[in-house]
């Protein structure tokens, strides 16, 4: 569970952008933690943890907003935008880093990240807790229900008087801060940055553990509890990985051969409700 928790998050963000609308999603996720893992080992060094999560976090939601709005509002292609984004974020996290380590985690993120209350991951209840308060947003309030009418029948929401751009801009925006929270989480799992892209590698398992968790990948179906099951097995199967010593690069091309077969299945789907 708590080697879980930093991608369950990431999920709960995408399951955001996906449920916004058709063919809506983020590849930038991964890229966005892992430039928050090297900024706050370099703003821990100077600031304490009060402003370094402020920095941090607003970074992340600068970085949701760009992808925001150059989705809906410039009308870039989701993929292309994202793709992007992440290679903006690389290349940022590069330069800061010049290919080296630098900085450490703190004994606080350390706990957040590894720490247990009454014998229960920290991390876990961190993610419980974002599901929690995210549920209370789709289903409790007013944007909760614009988000799952602009990406079901954006046409319907837009006669109606709703923005489907500033529904998808601030679903954009929630993942780009949630990503960037997880980013903390790792940079406490991890404690010293090994190099940069540390999470990008999640990003395909991110977006997988939403559309195995019931999301429709077209957009306006689904919820967040379904995700918490195909986080978890997508965690076991990495542990598998790991154990019989399976290169990451095959761990990619697993990952990316598994998300184009569920695509196929989703596409073929729709073509039928059609």
């Amino acid at each position: 569970m708590t080697l879980a928790a930093p991608l369950g998050i990431m999920a709960v963000g995408q399951t955001f952008v996906i449920l916004s609308g058709k063919e809506d999603v983020d590849f930038s996720s991964g890229a966005n933690a892992s430039l928050t893992i090297v900024l706050a080992a370099l703003l821990l060094q100077r600031y304490n943890h009060g402003i370094t999560a402020l920095i941090i976090l607003a970074v992340g939601l600068m970085a949701g907003l760009v992808n925001g709005i150059g989705v809906r509002v410039i009308g870039i292609p989701p993929l292309i935008m994202t793709f992007c984004s992440s290679m903006l974020l690389y290349g940022v996290g590069q330069a800061i880093t010049r290919g080296m380590s630098i900085g450490t985690s703190t004994p606080i993120l350390t706990f957040m990240a590894l720490g247990r209350i009454a014998g229960i991951p920290v991390a876990f209840l961190i993610w419980m807790g974002s599901i929690i308060l995210s549920a209370v947003v789709l289903h409790k309030t007013i944007y909760g229900r614009w988000l799952y009418a602009a990406g079901s029948n954006p046409t319907a929401t837009h006669l109606a008087g709703i923005s489907n751009k500033a529904v998808g801009i601030v679903a954009y925006a929630l993942s780009g801060v949630l990503s960037a929270f997880a980013g903390l989480l790792y940079l406490g799992r991890f404690s010293i940055p090994s190099g940069f892209k540390m999470a990008d590698i999640y990003t395909l398992p991110c977006v997988m553990a939403v559309i195995l968790g019931g999301t429709n990948f077209f957009g306006g179906e689904g919820g967040l509890t379904g995700s918490i099951g195909s986080v978890l097995a997508l965690t076991i199967l990495d542990s598998f990985f790991t154990i019989f010593n399976i290169a990451q690069a095959w761990r990619t091309v697993m990952y990316g051969l598994l998300l184009v077969v569920i695509l196929i299945f989703f596409v073929r789907r729709e073509k039928l409700r059609i």
